[in-house]
């Protein structure tokens, strides 16, 4: 981890997945916490944040974007996980040109403060679990599939301390 102090209370913008992969993906979170307890939280892909405050021009901006983008293929690589609390257990995402682009993009329109390296992935819970349960828990996952699909950005204000991630608004894909 590097230097930054977390912001544990802003907004920040997610990619969120169509219907059929997001309920995958929550079945997939639903195995992992039963066994590592974690507060619940929409499946989703971080692209850009945090952010203090967000104005009505920002809105507007994310809105006439998504109206022009298509959705974005996004490849898996496995499960993963870290010694870290929002990054305890997830699918780990190849950092591809695709992503980069998307997130280029995004932050063009965003200016978000932020330095922090980017590794992608897709969070199916957070906590301080131990190594061993995670370990253990990868090799009774089901396999996943090769891919996933960005079709819509979310707008989410976030407040760690009381394990809060409220989607305030959310901009579908052309597609």
């Amino acid at each position: 981890m590097d230097n930054l102090i977390r912001t544990s209370k802003a907004y920040w913008i997610w990619g969120l997945f169509p219907i059929n992969e997001t309920i995958f993906l929550n079945s997939l979170q639903y195995k992992v916490q039963k066994v590592l307890k974690s507060p619940r939280f929409e499946a989703h892909i971080t692209l850009s944040g945090p952010f203090l405050e967000i104005d009505k021009t920002l809105i507007k901006k994310l809105k006439n974007y998504s109206k022009y983008k298509s959705s974005v293929s996004i490849e898996v690589i496995g499960y993963d996980y870290k010694m870290e609390k929002y990054e305890s257990f997830f699918i780990a995402l190849k950092n591809s040109l695709n992503l980069n682009n998307l997130r280029t993009e995004i932050n063009k329109l965003t200016k978000p403060k932020f330095n922090k390296k980017y590794t992608p992935h897709i969070s199916l819970s957070y906590g301080n679990h131990n190594k061993k349960d995670k370990e253990v828990l990868i090799s009774t996952m089901p396999r996943l599939q090769k891919d996933f699909s960005i079709s819509r950005l979310a707008l989410v204000k976030v407040d760690e301390n009381i394990n809060l991630w409220n989607i305030k608004d959310t901009f579908d894909f052309k597609n």
